[in-house]
């Protein structure tokens, strides 16, 4: 059994008595002693109030988080005289730093941190290095995997790698194969040495590829009932999801698989080493107010299996590489989020107590007392408002990022449709009903009762779409209505 000095996050010191919007993570000790768990995350830290996060990548040696923000500037083409903007934010731990890089969305560190590249509106990729321009690369598609300090990425039929400011091909692929984004999908495993293709049809079909990036030589996925793909945070691991299995792919080919039914939830997880976590994920309102017991899916000793303690929060729900933090988002309001970060490695009786923990109290209570009813989905920049022929309002997310349910209600849909692709729909009082759009894998079934903030859905991009995305439809009585204003 392992015993060592924990500490805590109850109270962070700021980095100088002169700044008051500068905070660090509390490591002072408890001078307690008590067996540790690296998979129990209950110790909230004091941070910085990062607003609005739609997503949040570790930095390889975990001391920073890069993040994409929402800031609403005024607009004169949208209906509600603003738009949503995303805007790259960059959090040093160690200092308690607060750096803003400016418009940008998908950060991603290299292997050695130096560098952090991002996707901008132009249609550019970006190089960051040391808070300058390193790099600005044509790409055809947005996402990209680092393996060290090399840049893997598309350009048409190329892979292409981006190496100390020179950009060269390493492979060709099969023309009738081209990744055509946003038709296509295409991602790097997270060692960048291979890749699956998703060809999304709108007749509901769809052909998956999983390549070797050095060659650009493709095999197909056969399983058809395969809605989700995702590789693990480390080497070549891929998970496959359907509505009813799920299973791991390792690179020699071996695999794992499970019946969903027979696992202690929906929602996926993957712990810093590369783990699979499986389990349910209580209701994200507002979010970081409960802790949830998400088991660690072990194919090969069921009998024995690992447990992580976790907040409820949402959007992009991660450990940082070491292990040491767990990071998503809660609710402020309605539609507003901040950032969250939960150290790891509480020993049990140690961490917060949510029962007597004001701020999530008062959280909740702004939530409840909102004259609205309906909550943001999904962590995302709202892209598209219902303006014209358009029905709905588009918020767009990571793929993979949980969608919940913006009140309490009935399942009454799930399935394939035309252009929306696959969604999720529930039945509230009232008579109001929303309709979830372009996801990738649903969580619930046809009459379940879900929860305000309950995840139902996964973020995807089946259907028609402009990217990952959840187009947002409510009806009043079979009446479109904006949900926004409701």
């Amino acid at each position: 059994m392992l015993v060592v000095v924990i500490s805590g996050c109850a109270r962070a010191p700021r980095a100088s008595d002169g700044d008051a919007n500068i905070y660090l993570p509390d490591d002072r000790p408890l001078h307690a002693t008590a067996p540790v768990d690296m998979l129990r995350c209950t110790d909230r830290a004091t941070i910085p109030a990062l607003d609005n996060v739609t997503n949040a990548i570790w930095s390889p040696d975990s001391s920073a988080v890069a993040m994409s923000r929402i800031a609403v500037i005024p607009s004169h083409t949208t209906i509600t005289g603003y738009e949503e903007q995303l805007r790259i934010t960059v959090y040093y731990l160690g200092t308690g730093r607060v750096q803003e890089i400016g418009q940008g969305s998908r950060p991603q560190w290299s292997g050695s941190g130096a560098y952090l590249s991002y996707w901008r509106d132009d249609g550019l990729l970006y190089v960051n290095l040391g808070g300058t321009i390193a790099g600005t690369i044509e790409a055809s598609s947005p996402e990209v995997r680092w393996n060290g300090d090399e840049l893997y990425y598309w350009y048409a039929d190329e892979i292409r790698v981006w190496r100390n400011g020179v950009a060269q091909p390493i492979a060709h692929v099969d023309p009738d194969l081209i990744p055509r984004y946003p038709r296509d999908d295409s991602y790097f495993s997270a060692d960048a040495k291979r890749f699956t293709i998703a060809r999304y049809s709108l007749d509901g079909t769809t052909e998956r590829y999983v390549g070797v990036t050095a060659t650009g030589e493709m095999r197909k996925l056969e399983d058809p009932d395969t809605t989700f793909t995702e590789w693990g945070p480390q080497g070549e691991t891929l998970l496959v999801r359907s509505n009813a299995k799920l299973a791991l792919i390792e690179p020699n080919g071996l695999e794992e698989s499970a019946a969903i039914s027979t696992l202690d939830g929906t929602v996926h997880g993957w712990t810093a080493d590369g783990r699979l976590l499986v389990g349910t994920v209580s209701a994200t309102v507002p979010g970081g107010n409960v802790f949830d017991r998400i088991s660690v899916w072990d194919p090969v000793d069921e009998q024995d299996k690992a447990i992580a303690t976790l907040p409820n929060l949402f959007g992009n729900r991660s450990f940082s590489p070491d292990g040491r933090w767990f990071t998503g988002v809660s609710r402020t309001g309605l539609y507003e989020t901040q950032l969250e970060l939960y150290r790891c490695g509480v020993a049990s009786g140690q961490g917060l107590d949510l029962r007597a923990d004001p701020a999530s109290r008062s959280r909740l209570g702004r939530i409840e007392s909102a004259s609205r009813r309906f909550i943001r989905p999904v962590a995302g920049a709202v892209s598209q408002f219902l303006q014209g022929n358009h029905t709905g309002v588009d918020m767009a997310a990571p793929y993979g990022s949980i969608i919940v349910a913006a009140d309490d209600g009935v399942i009454d849909a799930a399935g394939w449709v035309q252009v929306g692709g696959r969604r999720v729909c529930v039945q509230h009082a009232e008579g109001f009903e929303s309709c979830y759009y372009h996801t990738s894998a649903a969580l619930v079934s046809i009459g379940d009762h879900v929860a305000r903030g309950q995840p139902i859905a996964l973020i995807g991009m089946t259907g028609a779409t402009t990217g990952p995305h959840v187009h947002w439809e409510v009806k009043e009585n079979g009446r479109i209505v904006d949900p926004l204003a409701h």
